[in-house]
């Protein structure tokens, strides 16, 4: 009697929910990358910086940007508050951490490999977008952090300088 083991290539990934007029729209990224989940502190601006770079915050010694994930993707929205569910993401790329806001933090997912295609690259113009999921009836942007937060990084370090942007 012999056993078969079939072994199938995927990954865990964190899912969040940015909210697009009224619409959640899921979004994932690598659990790996993903250092913590944070409640929304106190978020100190940086003057001249991008819209999307929200400032900087103290995670227990260390000051780390803080991205508005939504901002930077250029989804509008006609709420510009704050939200009990909104959480920040610690994301951890080769030992520089960023906070990624987000409007909601959903859970973590399995993905197969096979279950994500290419992104359709006559439509999307963003460098960010890793691969488009499909789960259960839906579909979920998986995002390509390191390129996310490289040209973010850029961004908050001009800021800082007094570069104007």
């Amino acid at each position: 009697m012999s056993t078969q083991v079939i072994s199938y290539d995927s990954f865990q990934a964190v899912t969040f929910c940015l909210a697009n007029d009224q619409k959640k729209e899921e979004y994932a990224i690598p659990i790996e990358q993903v250092r913590e989940i944070r409640s929304v502190e106190s978020i100190t601006k940086i003057p001249n910086s991008k819209s999307y770079v929200k400032g900087i915050m103290n995670l227990r010694g260390q000051i780390i940007p803080i991205v508005d994930v939504k901002d930077k993707l250029g989804l509008s929205t006609s709420y510009d508050g704050t939200s009990s569910r909104q959480r920040i993401l610690v994301a951890d790329m080769s030992g520089s951490l960023a906070g990624l806001l987000v409007d909601e933090v959903d859970h973590v997912i399995r993905i197969q490999t096979k279950d994500v295609d290419e992104p359709p690259q006559n439509v999307l113009d963003s460098n960010y977008v890793k691969g488009i999921v499909k789960a259960d009836k839906r579909l979920i942007v998986l995002l390509d952090i390191a390129e996310f937060l490289h040209d973010s990084a850029s961004a908050v370090t001009d800021a800082m300088k007094g570069g104007q942007q």
